[in-house]
């Protein structure tokens, strides 16, 4: 009798036990059920309940996470285009996807939202223009996610901490950081054609169509010249200067020219693009050639002047001497006193690359100027040829020392710095005791 109440007591116990892990057999449904709520948490940008439902993550990583998810963090049109494309998120539970091993099950989730890379490609725009193009957007942007479950030991299935990881891609648009800037159409203002005459160039090296803005769009353009519907040139993109863009063309960038150097007349069209391909401008110029010599290239210094012309081929030269600014040069190279700027200038036939000069000075007025220490300038800069309004480009070469002394200063113009040796030009000019005012 006590074997048989073993035997039936052994028997309940396995039917027990198996009954007990029927009633708790985890169900593919139920963990597609728990991935969809994980998912909803995803879709919201709820950073607080997706945490909960994950396994433990450091500390600096939680408060990154939530940062990230919280929109009232960026700035306001940030905010904006951030939120409207976090709205487009839409997810799918693969329900056959699911497996379950023990205290762990996995499940697919697919997500997708609006592509905004598409929405924002070469867009120029304000952030009214970047709603738009979401709103007009059709493209989307889809990642599958296998998100791990781990039982906890209060029965609980959360994600597991490798989760929030994954979702690094589908929140990709949080970390963006939109330009909003004016598109350049909206801020154009003129056009025109550079030292013409009604539009018209007669006798010229060079034709240049600028186009203004009202500010800077800062943003790349480039542009194409033809002729007689022939491309001749088109250039490489390159960024606005301040508020307008040059668009020059001459016999460095293919132009053909007469004997006497002019760009040969004819009909020139000049297009101007942004980089993207937008056609910002789109004018036309007549060039006339009257038979004229152009004035001749300077290549060496008179007798007794107070220049030398080392090297003439940094630039084709129309003239240069020492100016001056306030009645202070007696003569070719020589200031009295109280002058207050040293300026040697070289008028430009056609453009120059940037050069380097640098003043030197012997005090006296006897100075002996064949021993100088090159290696120490009073001054030096870099400067680029300058265009004034009425056409004619210059370098210019002024110096304006804190007090002007006695003696003679020596100017050296070079390629850079370490071409002193190699120079250009040189020039000297002579300071006297005497005032301007004593000439008077």
């Amino acid at each position: 009798m006590k074997l048989n109440n073993r035997i039936i007591s052994a028997v309940l116990t396995v039917i027990l036990i198996f009954s007990v892990a029927s009633c708790y057999k985890v169900k593919p449904e139920d963990i597609a059920a728990t991935a969809d709520t994980y998912a909803k948490c995803v879709q919201y940008l709820d950073a607080e309940r997706i945490l909960d439902n994950t396994e433990a993550i450091d500390e600096a990583a939680s408060e990154a996470f939530r940062k990230k998810l919280t929109l009232a963090d960026y700035e306001y049109d940030q905010a904006d285009i951030k939120s409207i494309i976090a709205q487009t998120i839409q997810y799918t539970v693969n329900n056959e996807s699911v497996t379950v091993n023990g205290k762990s099950a996995t499940c697919d989730v697919t997500f997708t939202r609006l592509k905004y890379e598409a929405a924002f490609n070469n867009l120029v725009g304000l952030k009214d223009a970047h709603l738009k193009a979401l709103h007009e957007c059709q493209e989307t942007f889809s990642t599958t996610i296998t998100i791990t479950f781990n039982k906890q030991e209060d029965g609980r299935w959360i994600a597991a901490t490798d989760t929030v990881a994954k979702l690094n891609e589908l929140y990709s648009f949080l970390d963006a950081k939109f330009d909003f800037s004016p598109d350049t159409p909206d801020i154009f203002d003129s056009t025109s054609w550079l030292f013409s005459k009604d539009g018209k160039y007669e006798n010229t090296k060079c034709i240049e169509l600028d186009i203004w803005f009202k500010y800077d769009p800062e943003k790349e353009f480039y542009y194409t010249v033809s002729k007689d519907n022939t491309e001749l040139y088109k250039s490489e993109p390159e960024a606005t200067t301040d508020i307008f863009f040059r668009a020059k063309f001459d016999k460095s960038l293919g132009a053909k020219t007469t004997s006497t150097g002019y760009i040969n007349q004819g009909i020139y069209n000049i297009k101007i693009y942004r980089k993207d391909g937008l056609l910002m401008a789109d004018e036309t110029t007549t060039v006339i050639v009257n038979g004229a010599k152009p004035a001749p290239e300077i290549t060496s210094a008179p007798k007794g002047a107070s220049y030398s012309i080392k090297d003439p081929s940094f630039a084709s030269i129309k003239s240069l001497g020492w100016w001056d600014y306030s009645g202070t040069l007696l003569s070719d190279g020589i200031y009295c006193f109280n002058t207050k700027t040293l300026a040697f200038s070289i008028e430009l036939l056609s453009d120059a690359k940037p050069v380097y000069y640098a003043y030197y000075f012997v005090p006296g007025e006897n100075a002996n100027t064949k021993n100088i220490d090159y290696s120490k300038p009073v001054y030096s800069n870099t400067i680029e040829q300058f265009i004034y309004i009425d056409g004619t480009t210059f370098f210019n070469f002024d110096y304006s020392p804190a007090t002007i002394e006695v003696g003679t200063y020596v100017l050296v113009i070079a390629k850079d710095a370490f071409s002193l040796d190699k120079p250009y030009v040189t020039a000297t000019c002579k300071i006297i005791p005497q005032s301007s005012e004593e000439f008077l």
